[in-house]
């Protein structure tokens, strides 16, 4: 991944089919918060895509996802959640095949 997403709760994002199948999509249980491109200069894969949701997984005001729990989709389907395990960390749990 090159630069990293849109900041947490940037704006709509219109999902067209085609975005929808190249791009990685992160939910929390406000909405929409970031989008990654499977395809170049990004070319995103789901371990990229876990690994940035957990190195900015805790902070507030802008500076993190807030602890919040979130869902990672691929096309129709959801690849990934990260939510906040017992001890406070993230923890993630992929539904690839």
């Amino acid at each position: 991944m090159s630069d990293g997403p849109d900041p947490p709760g940037a704006g709509r994002v219109q999902e067209s089919p085609e975005f929808r199948r190249g791009h990685y999509r992160v939910y929390d249980e406000n909405g929409f918060l970031s989008s990654f491109a499977v395809a170049p200069p990004t070319n995103a894969t789901l371990a990229g895509v876990t690994s940035y949701l957990c190195e900015n997984f805790g902070g507030s005001l802008g500076m993190g996802y807030e602890s919040k729990d979130m869902v990672v989709l691929l096309g129709p389907r959801i690849v990934a959640v990260v939510r906040q395990g017992a001890d406070g960390l993230p923890e993630v749990t992929t539904f690839v095949s």
